[in-house]
C-alpha cells in the first residue's frame, strides 16, 4: 500500500522527482567520489553507506519515473555522475588531495561501477514493485 502511494506521487510529480534524482546524482557523484574508493586517500565506510544509500533512494524514484527501461537509467546514470566527477574536478583542479584520484582508472571507472551500481538497485526496486503494486 505504501510502495503504491510512493510510486503514484512519483508518477504525479515526474518533473520535480527528476529533478530532485539528478541533482542528487550530480552533487553525490561529486562530492564522493574521493571518499568511496578503497585504496585511495580520503576512503570512509560512512561515505560508501551514505553514497549507497542516495543511490537507492534514487533507483526508487527513477522505478516510479521511468518504467522497465533500464538501459536508458543505466545511461542517464553515467552521464550524470561522470558530470558530477567532472564538475568537483573541474573545482579542485590542482590540489593535493586530488592527485591520487587522477587516472584513468579512477576517471572511467567510478561512473561505471556507480552507474552499474544504481542501475542494479533499479531492477531490484523494479522487480519488487512490480510484485507489490499495480503502478506498471
Amino acid at each position: 500500500m505504501l510502495v503504491e502511494q510512493f510510486y503514484n506521487q512519483v508518477g504525479k510529480s515526474r518533473n520535480t522527482f527528476l529533478l530532485f534524482a539528478s541533482l542528487n546524482l550530480l552533487f553525490i557523484s561529486g562530492i564522493s567520489f574521493t571518499f568511496v574508493i578503497p585504496g585511495l586517500r580520503g576512503f570512509s565506510l560512512f561515505f560508501v553507506v551514505l553514497t549507497l544509500l542516495m543511490y537507492f533512494i534514487v533507483a526508487n524514484l527513477f522505478v516510479g519515473l521511468f518504467k522497465d527501461r533500464k538501459w536508458f537509467v543505466f545511461t542517464i546514470c553515467i552521464i550524470l555522475i561522470s558530470l558530477g566527477m567532472g564538475w568537483r574536478l573541474w573545482l579542485e583542479w590542482g590540489e593535493v588531495t586530488l592527485v591520487e584520484h587522477t587516472s584513468l582508472a579512477v576517471y572511467i571507472g567510478y561512473p561505471s561501477i556507480s552507474a552499474i551500481i544504481l542501475t542494479i538497485f533499479y531492477i531490484i526496486s523494479n522487480s519488487i514493485g512490480r510484485k507489490r503494486t499495480t503502478f506498471h
